[in-house]
């Protein structure tokens, strides 16, 4: 009975409500529809719809003889080398470099010493001299290299709006190759590496030259059709169709569900100071560790049934698709997914808002898990970055099984520490509110009990 009524409590109260509705505005805005799109594409109703992985979608079977069957991320040195010279030679010409600390935008303006160190670093890895470098050939990169678009003379608009590139360095002929004409790369894979972290180090991190940023910017190629058959039975057999979504699903909400739940918990457990129920509270015969494990329960109930019932948004388009296809998917993977992938992260988020707002009797909780959302935010990366510690584990892609396969007892142990430590937070809390219904942690209580002999011998001196 105690947990119905504060279930219904959490429920019915406006600090819930506006978690639902911020819950339902970041599911709208990076999930929703994404299942029946894919869905759609993949039967050929939608050419406009694209995957993430595939020039269609991931469900589409791969056609022998096709145009294009997409792009996969592989390191391939030469463009790595291409693509990471090109932007530096861009950087050092404005002395404007692009940094993300923290996952925010700042620009570094380098002195003229720093800029003497990367322009070495650029002749080292180019052969050319300084002159040479701020006068390259239009062509001298191509057209488009990653995420860098030159402008020049290979590219043309079409009549539809959309621009045609010409990549000159395909159609070199062998005596033009020549290195001042065209990059080509004057030093060792392993060596560009290192200048690639000296670079680095001079701007500082959240840089463009870090390996992991070179090989999400110019770590792309397309794919063969063994490649992309490869990836499309990972979908359909290894994954069960679902699970693919399923781990999308929990990467959208678990940025939700690593901040917003700590609000509820801090009004709650705060509303009953302003109230005056620790009074009623302590008078009646409420056993704590009763009271404290209904109200969690109740958090955590409230906290995961709407992402529960949002999950059938996906889940019924799949049922659909696989009983018109005949492909067997996984009716369970979402449910698996939100229990071992979300939950424990709620609950780490609900056990150190109860602790902290019992022992300060602040909303400091809030606070505190600001910053380490904060934190975990910036340091974590949209995939396959999971670490002991990781609040929320990202996988920012329908594709990538063996980044969870490869990194699969790492995220056990992390989701297993989550829980372990939301469990010792809920213990201290129910010991700490036990002291402080006996009056044990009464902030009177304590001030007299150990500052009081010092108050009465000043007053004795004031009396003489």
């Amino acid at each position: 009975m105690l947990f119905i009524k504060e279930l219904k409590k959490i429920c019915f109260s406006f600090v819930y409500i506006l978690f639902v509705g911020l819950l339902l505005f970041s599911w709208n805005e990076n999930f929703y529809g994404v299942t029946s799109k894919e869905i759609q594409a993949s039967n050929g109703t939608d050419t406009f719809i694209t995957s993430q992985i595939t020039g269609g979608s991931i469900l589409a079977k791969p056609e022998q003889c096709a145009e294009n069957y997409g792009s996969i991320k592989k390191e391939v040195p030469d463009k790595i080398m291409c693509g990471g010279t090109d932007m530096l030679i861009i950087e050092y010409l404005k002395n404007s470099y692009a940094t993300y600390p923290f996952n925010y935008y700042k620009e570094v303006i380098l002195s003229t010493q720093e800029q003497k160190e990367i322009l070495s670093i650029i002749e080292e890895i180019t052969g050319l001299s300084e002159e040479q470098i701020k006068n390259l050939p239009e062509d001298y990169f191509p057209s488009v290299n990653g995420n860098i678009i030159h402008m020049g003379g290979d590219v043309s608009q079409n009549q539809d709006g959309s621009f045609s590139f010409q990549t000159g360095n395909n159609d070199i002929l062998e005596d033009e190759k020549d290195y001042t004409k065209h990059f080509i790369a004057q030093v060792s894979y392993e060596r560009f590496k290192e200048l690639m972290a000296k670079a680095e180090e001079i701007i500082g991190s959240g840089s463009n030259y870090s390996m992991d940023m070179l090989l999400e910017y110019y770590g792309q190629v397309e794919m063969t059709y063994d490649e992309a058959m490869n990836e499309y039975n990972k979908t359909i057999y290894d994954d069960k169709v679902s699970t693919a979504f399923a781990r999308l699903f929990c990467d959208y909400m678990t940025r939700v569900l690593g901040l917003y739940p700590i609000f509820i918990v801090a009004v709650f457990w705060l509303k009953d100071r302003k109230n005056k129920m620790n009074e009623i509270i302590n008078s009646k015969k409420i056993n704590t560790v009763k009271l404290i494990t209904a109200r969690t329960l109740a958090i955590l109930t409230a906290v995961m049934l709407p992402v529960v019932i949002l999950s059938f948004e996906s889940l019924i388009p799949l049922m659909g698709y696989s009983a018109d296809t005949g492909i067997a998917i996984d009716i369970f993977a979402f449910i698996k997914y939100i229990l071992w992938w979300l939950l424990p992260a709620v609950m780490v988020v609900t056990g150190l808002g109860t602790f902290l707002s019992i022992l300060t009797s602040t909303p400091i909780a809030i606070l505190v898990q600001f910053v380490w959302w904060f934190i975990d935010s910036a340091i974590t990366g949209l995939s396959g970055d999971t670490r002991l510690y990781t609040l929320m584990i990202r996988h920012n892609t329908l594709n990538g099984a063996e980044l969870i396969q490869q990194d699969f007892n790492i995220i056990c142990l992390n989701r297993g520490i989550m829980i372990i430590v939301s469990f010792i937070l809920i213990c201290l809390s129910i010991v700490i509110y036990n002291k402080k219904r006996g009056g044990k942690l009464d902030y009177g209580y304590f001030m007299e009990k150990h500052f009081g002999i010092f108050k009465n011998r000043l007053l004795a001196r004031f009396q003489k």
